[in-house]
């Protein structure tokens, strides 16, 4: 069966599920039941010479993939993969710190470099969590945001604490609760990014083929991050039946941040910006006169003509209000309603206006970067029946809504075209 052909957002959900179950129980298998000496011996603990080559080709393999999409979003323009690069680079340096620290004896020794890749892993895990919680909402929330740093960072001032002072062991229960509280917070870290990169795979499952091929790939990554947390914190319970028993979860975690990586370097545009469902978008100027509007949802065109005539008015009511009657420094940049959300940028003389569900970190970032391409095309408002040029709206919807087009910004007919 092929993923992108199916239809239905079910279906294709539990399709991604039941080849990441299969996978998953294939590995556990092999790995840890039928075979763990031979995969402890010949791949975790191999040696070249006196090279073990087992961390190091993990970070390089993440460094490589950290580099390409660098490479991809300075091309593209992309700010919102910011996190996403940063949780490769430092879970890259975590994996390089392991390497430098690597026993193939198996004990790990109590080293700077060992209290380092623990830091750096701790911290990846923050800014994978910061990422997807930035293309959700505005701003992370704050009670989850709170708990997890209470979870994560007494261990990462603790490991900073040993670097600098060279004392590795302070207290053995201790350092357990501090580890048992990063489990704890990558458990929570997990299932709020698998909440809400569901979302983003159903926002994805609209588009085309190559989307839900992508979109899939991803979703498949953050199943397999929800497993590597399971295991991890089930394997302490499995070794109380079995001291020998290990469940060899580093090849799942490399494998699961690299599937939700690669959507990013095959196509930028169509995942690293996953807005809310927008219902319409416009352009207007600082006289109130609008440049530019799309509905690009059934009721907003059933009402076009009326929208469109409130929407340049409205959009400096709002400006004015804000700066006059609240006396506020700035202008709105965004009013809720319930189930709507009006989201404003400005950059002298124009406003950019989204109407959509909510408004998210990421949506703010793209609209920010959209009307600085559109000045840099035109300083002034267009006057005397002038209008703003056809292909340079296409070109930057296409570029900053990549999740719009062309499902949104295209007549129905096409559209479906695209779809098919």
């Amino acid at each position: 069966m092929n993923i992108s052909s199916i239809n239905n957002s079910k279906r294709y959900h539990l399709y991604i599920i039941l080849l990441v179950l299969g996978f998953i129980t294939l590995y556990f298998l092999f790995t840890s039941i039928l075979f763990p000496s031979e995969f402890r011996k010949y791949v975790v603990y191999a040696q070249i010479g006196s090279f073990s080559p087992y961390f190091f080709s993990i970070a390089v393999v993440i460094t490589i993939f950290g580099i390409m999409i660098l490479y991809r979003s300075i091309k593209y323009e992309l700010t919102s993969l910011f996190f996403i690069i940063l949780t490769l680079f430092t879970s890259a340096l975590s994996y390089f710190f392991g390497w430098l620290n690597w026993n193939p004896l198996g004990e790990k020794p109590l080293t700077a470099l060992y209290e380092a890749q623990l830091l750096f892993s701790t911290i990846s895990l923050f800014f994978l969590f910061l990422h997807f919680e930035l293309n959700e909402r505005e701003s992370p929330r704050a009670w989850l945001t709170s708990f997890i740093s209470i979870s994560l960072f007494p261990l990462s001032f603790k490991n900073i604490f040993s670097i600098f002072t060279g004392i590795y062991q302070i207290n053995p229960t201790f350092e357990y609760f501090l580890g048992s509280l990063v489990q704890v917070g990558g458990i929570v870290i997990f299932i709020a990014n698998f909440v809400i990169g569901l979302k983003i795979s159903n926002a994805i499952f609209s588009q085309n083929k190559q989307a839900r091929n992508l979109g899939g790939i991803q979703f498949a990554g953050l199943l397999l991050l929800f497993f590597h947390v399971l295991f991890e914190f089930t394997e302490g319970l499995f070794k109380i039946v079995n001291p020998r028993f290990s469940v060899f979860n580093t090849p799942i975690l490399v494998i699961a941040v690299l599937l939700i990586s690669v959507p990013y370097y095959k196509n930028p545009q169509l995942l690293s910006f996953v807005s809310p469902n927008v219902k319409a978008v416009g352009i207007v100027d600082v006289n109130g006169i609008t440049h530019y509007f799309r509905a690009t949802s059934v009721e907003f065109e059933e009402r076009r003509a009326v929208s469109e005539e409130l929407f340049g008015g409205l959009t400096v009511a709002f400006q004015s209000v804000g700066k006059e009657v609240a006396q506020a420094k700035k202008g709105v940049d965004s009013l809720k309603f319930g189930d709507r959300a009006i989201i404003i940028e400005a950059n002298h003389p124009f406003y950019f206006v989204v109407i959509a569900e909510k408004s998210s970190y990421f949506l703010h970032l793209e609209m920010k970067e959209y009307l600085r391409e559109l000045k840099a095309h035109y300083s002034e408002p267009p006057q005397y029946g002038e209008v703003i040029s056809e292909d340079l709206i296409k070109e930057l919807n296409e570029k900053f809504f990549p999740m719009h087009t062309p499902y949104y910004f295209t007549t129905e007919s096409e559209s479906t075209t695209e779809n098919q």
